[in-house]
């Protein structure tokens, strides 16, 4: 015994030492702490080597072989739980080292104060308790603390993880833990038998530390001890079948009896027949007991293609994929990830579930780098990879961290391509399996080959969602065209109403200008010339002059606004000086028509910036217009007020309303009568005056004021409940400044000063009605 015992430290010595080539050939887990692994074996090595040390040899003063062992077993346990708690948390156990610290230092205290030190020796265990050893206790109650955090760092880690790796591993290091906490009992005992023992299990614990540390996919305990459990069931009925048909030969004497080998046969065949449908009750009873379960991969890939060959709709196959796939591989979740067209010279593929939206209403989409190592082992291996790999490989340590979050936040276990044709169309992604084991590589297999089955389903159903979005879109389009050919037939109407009108506006004017110049040259030539007639003549020959001016300059004006081309020139005015002077040549014509045009609320406005006399003209269109559609004894009333911007970077503006009793304009006509040459009458029914109800006009004056006041920033539409030439709704216009320019507005000079009430004529108020209604003018 002695030989063993003094064997085995050198023996376990020699293993440390291969495990520490292991360590650096196998450095696929850098990141977890190699340094504390190494500090692990160094550990295991220097407890192991002090076994070596002779049994009554002193080191220092009373410390001997039993002290030396155990505080060598002490920095080992530290430095196993160090490598533990690291793994299972990904943290740094701060909290581990500065208890295991405190418990080194008070035990080499007590190790040094202490009259007597019985650690190691035999039964010393046995007598802590009658003869309290301050060491010993030290050293047993920092045994005790590692046995509750150690064990309870990885049944930590087996609660708090989301994939089934993660949980294995964790069982594992719980193994682990207890393996290595029992073999410190065992070499603390001081027994001779205990110690070796115990010395071995501290060597299979940091054995497979290092398995856990140097590989991403560590030993799968549960499922190793599932397979042990049933292959010890079989063993165990096949040995009680054949030790019953045994038995039964021999109370039967078949055995002894040279000629009844028939009926041993019999026996044979019954006994193997009774095994097979208890062999097959067995196994399903210990899995459901161990709650695993095994998919057959044939009867689950025949069943998957059946169910989603049914369907052609995008949708209804994501919901059936979904639903088939998680009954056949008895998995919690699963979904079906779209691909973006993907063309070889891209630089990312755009992924999306069509079923999700997102806060805003939209699919969720997330996308993959061309070098991602994800996406390369799609399009190169076409392999399925589990979330597991995607984190813990280090094939995959070059994946983007947004990558990881964007899969992660998925919550699946494994990513299978889909590929037809060598193109990219889908990833099925697959949940944790419900019995909470990982995804083996049978697992992934089926996984593989159900997604080469989904991609000629995935691209009929695509095809069909793009001729169904084709259609759409053709019907969008033709939806389009009709409403442009209406609308050209609106276009062409309008120039033939232009036309009409711009013929009837000139030929009217020219008319007179004729009749009056033939009448003026007859009178000279009989010597009838009159100089009163002669100024009555040459007065309406200005006013038909004046009306072709102002013909042609509205046509230049709206030419000037088509190419963006009126230049606006910007100076402090005042809002109510810009009304007045609107309003104030159209006083005796609303006079005439008994109208009642009242400008109120304009005292206190705010100073703009405007460009006054283009303003000037715009406003006058406007009233112009109410002016024409309203009927004689109506009534327009003008209003302002401030609207305050909604925070700092929002400009401060003036709304102006301008509401009549007109006879209405239709809701279709609202946005089209600020078009050029639009009316919405036939312009053959409208008379020729300029202020008469219904009046002729070219169509371009509510043009030139949306040009002009979008032109200063600013914006201008109306409302009306509709047309109606009897019971005339009305229609009120509003009309919105800034009150400085946006940066858009177009600038040629800037003039100082400011346009205010005192540039107005002294018997204009600020708070009036400029024409009184009819009732007034008798």
């Amino acid at each position: 015994m002695v030989n063993a015992v003094g064997v085995l430290p050198l023996i376990v010595i020699l293993i440390c030492i291969a495990l520490f080539i292991v360590i650096f050939v196998r450095d696929e887990r850098r990141r977890m702490g190699r340094p504390w692994l190494v500090f692990t074996l160094v550990a295991m090595s220097v407890t192991a080597a002090a076994f070596l040390i002779p049994q009554n040899m002193l080191l220092v003063d009373r410390i001997g072989r039993g002290f030396a062992i155990t505080l060598g077993l002490a920095v080992l346990l530290i430095a196993f739980g160090t490598v533990l708690i690291r793994d299972v948390t990904g943290r740094t156990p701060r909290i581990w080292l500065g208890a295991g610290l405190t418990w080194l230092v008070i035990l080499i205290l007590a190790a040094l104060t202490a009259p007597e030190i019985h650690i190691g020796e035999a039964n010393w265990l046995l007598r802590l308790q009658s003869a309290p050893d301050a060491a010993g206790l030290v050293a047993f109650a920092g045994i005790l603390v590692a046995g509750i955090m150690l064990p309870g760092a990885a049944f930590y880690g087996y609660y708090h993880s989301k994939l089934p790796e993660i949980t294995n591993r964790a069982l594992l290091w719980l193994a682990l833990a207890v393996i290595a906490l029992c073999g410190s009992v065992l070499i603390i005992s001081g027994q001779t038998l205990m110690m070796p023992a115990g010395l071995l299990a501290l060597l299979l614990s940091v054995s497979g530390a290092v398995h856990a540390q140097t590989t991403h996919r560590a030993f799968d305990l549960r499922a190793s001890l599932h397979g042990f459990l049933r292959t010890l069931l079989l063993v165990s009925v096949t040995a009680a079948l054949i030790f019953a048909a045994v038995m039964v030969a021999e109370d039967l004497g078949l055995l002894r009896d040279p000629q009844s080998g028939t009926l041993v046969l019999l026996l044979s065949l019954v006994a193997a027949t009774l095994y097979i449908p208890i062999r097959q009750v067995l196994d399903g009873l210990l899995q459901r007991i161990l709650g695993s379960t095994i998919v057959d991969p044939t009867a689950a890939a025949r069943k998957y293609s059946q169910q989603i060959s049914k369907t052609l709709e995008l949708k209804q196959l994501a919901d059936t994929v979904s639903q088939t796939l998680e009954d056949a591989m008895k998995v919690r979740r699963s979904r079906l990830l779209l691909v973006n067209k993907f063309e070889k010279g891209d630089e990312v593929v755009t992924l999306r579930l069509p079923n999700d939206a997102g806060e805003n209403g939209r699919e969720m989409r997330f996308q993959l780098g061309r070098n991602s190592p994800i996406l390369r082992r799609w399009l190169v291996e076409r392999t399925p990879v589990t979330q597991f790999d995607m984190e813990f490989n280090p094939a995959f340590k070059a994946t983007d961290t947004i990558e990881l979050d964007v899969l992660r936040a998925l919550d699946m276990s494994a990513f299978a391509p889909i590929m037809v044709d060598d193109v990219l169309i889908g990833v099925l992604a697959c949940g944790a399996k419900r019995d909470g084991t990982p995804f083996y590589p049978r697992d992934l297999d089926l996984l593989a080959t159900m997604a080469d089955q989904t991609g000629i389903a995935l691209r009929n159903a695509r095809l069909v969602a793009d001729l169904r979005q084709l259609n759409t879109e053709m019907q969008v389009l033709n939806r389009g065209l009709e409403a442009t050919k209406e609308q050209m037939e609106k276009l062409d109407d309008v120039k033939t109403d232009f036309i009409t009108i711009a013929s009837h506006e000139l030929r009217t004017p020219l008319a007179q200008i004729r009749g009056y110049s033939d009448l003026v040259d007859t009178l000279n030539e009989q010597g009838m010339i009159d100089p009163d007639h002669v100024s009555g003549m040459v007065d309406n020959i200005r006013k038909a002059t004046q009306r072709m001016e102002e013909l042609i300059t509205a046509m230049l004006d709206v030419s000037q606004l088509d190419v963006k081309a009126m230049d606006l020139r910007f100076t402090q005015a005042s809002v109510e000086s810009i009304l007045r002077m609107s309003i104030e040549p159209l006083a005796d014509a609303a006079r005439q028509r008994k109208l009642s045009l009242s400008a109120r609320g304009l005292r206190g406005l705010p100073v703009i910036e405007a460009d006054m006399q283009r303003l000037v003209q715009a406003f006058r269109n406007v009233i112009v217009n109410a002016i024409k559609f309203t009927p004689d004894g109506g009534r327009i009333d003008i209003t302002a007020e401030t609207i305050l911007g909604e925070d700092d970077s929002d400009n401060d503006r003036i709304r102006v309303k301008i509401a009549d009793t007109g006879v209405g304009i239709d809701k279709n006509d609202l946005e089209l009568i600020f078009r050029k040459f639009y009316r919405v009458s036939d312009p053959n029914l409208h008379s020729t005056g300029m202020y008469k109800f219904m009046g002729a006009g070219p169509g371009l004056g509510l043009t030139i004021a949306k040009g002009v006041i979008e032109g200063h920033g600013g914006k201008v539409w109306v409302e009306s409940p509709g047309h109606d030439m009897e019971k005339c709704p009305g229609s009120t216009f509003y009309i919105e400044l800034p009150l400085k320019p946006s940066d858009a507005a177009r600038h040629v000079m800037t003039f100082g000063g400011a346009s205010t009430l005192s540039d107005l004529p002294e018997t204009m108020s600020t708070e009036m009605t400029l024409v009184h209604s009819h009732r007034d003018e008798t």
